[in-house]
């Protein structure tokens, strides 16, 4: 009876916090931010950054986008310097491609400047390995039954020997990237993290499969005879593979419904290289890094086999 009593107590107690709060008005905008989105690769096609400004929590009307900047890519090594135009709002655009501007091993500066702000970031461009091969499986039913024109895909790469590849893993279906956050995929050498002990080694299992299948859906509707298939490899460096996995787990937060919500750690920002050398009081975030990138491309299900 006493329990009762109790749980009675504390609905009329839940119920009497029922008065809605206007947010809004009482929290600070704050002072907004640069926003640098500046992945840059040695890829044969002119390179973009990405400008913008953050925005008030509360504030609807979509990023705003940043114009009249200067931006400039400085090549540590040769101290040669790429001048990125502004081909439209926010929109940098380099002049040359990127094999003409990034090589690996080469160490490469950002610089952004903006209503008297000087920002600067740092990137070592760093080696990527080959795909070496891709494989379609098909995909069988509880009678393990082949499911005609369904498959599984299946990429392979080697890690080449010593220590501290990182690589991106991305994907696109009918030349479509899948750019859900949960499909964030970083090989360190060849296994999922840095202690791995994968040096030298295929990749393994998970991340031949995992960032090349879509399992938000039917599990045997993954890849459908006559669909495009391409997997790319990024090379990043240690911070900026830190910084993606950051968005994966930030963008993750909340998940599994009110009790995951409830029980998930709070939001934070993710990590930044992007330095403003004018000032503390304005600061940026995003981030900026230099790709070298391998990629391969089939029609379903003919598969590479190993490419030559």
């Amino acid at each position: 009876m006493k329990n009762k009593v109790l749980l009675f107590l504390l609905l009329i107690g839940l119920a009497a916090c029922e008065d809605k709060v206007d947010l809004s008005k009482t929290l600070k905008s704050g002072k907004p931010a640069l926003v640098v989105d500046a992945f840059i690769t040695d890829l044969p096609e002119k390179q973009t950054i990405y400008l913008s400004s953050t925005q008030y929590y509360f504030d609807n009307s979509g990023p705003k986008k940043i114009s009249g900047a200067t931006v400039k890519v400085l090549d540590q090594t040769t101290q040669k310097e790429y001048v990125f135009t502004e081909a439209g709002a926010g929109v940098y655009v380099s002049q040359v491609r990127g094999d003409s501007m990034l090589i690996v091993d080469h160490s490469y500066r950002l610089l952004i400047e903006f209503e008297g702000q000087t920002y600067s970031a740092y990137s070592l461009m760093t080696r990527v390995p080959p795909v070496d091969s891709v494989f379609f499986d098909p995909i069988k039913d509880i009678n393990d039954e082949i499911i005609p024109g369904k498959y599984q895909a299946e990429y392979r790469a080697i890690d080449p020997a010593g220590l501290g590849d990182n690589v991106w893993i991305r994907s696109y279906k009918n030349d479509v990237r899948n750019t859900d956050a949960d499909r964030i995929a970083i090989a360190y050498d060849g296994g999922l993290s840095e202690s791995a002990g994968a040096d030298g080694l295929m990749y393994i299992y998970p991340l031949r499969r995992f960032p090349v299948n879509d399992n938000g859906g039917d599990e045997n509707d993954q890849w459908l005879d006559g669909q495009k298939f391409m997997v790319e490899l990024f090379s990043v460096t240690k911070d900026a593979a830190f910084f993606l996995q950051s968005v994966a787990s930030q963008a993750s937060l909340g998940g599994g419904g009110p009790l995951g919500a409830l029980f998930s750690p709070p939001p934070a920002n993710v990590p930044t290289n992007i330095v403003n050398i004018t000032s503390k009081d304005n600061e940026a975030v995003g981030f900026f890094c230099t790709s070298a990138v391998s990629r391969a491309e089939t029609i379903v299900p003919n598969s590479y086999g190993r490419i030559k």
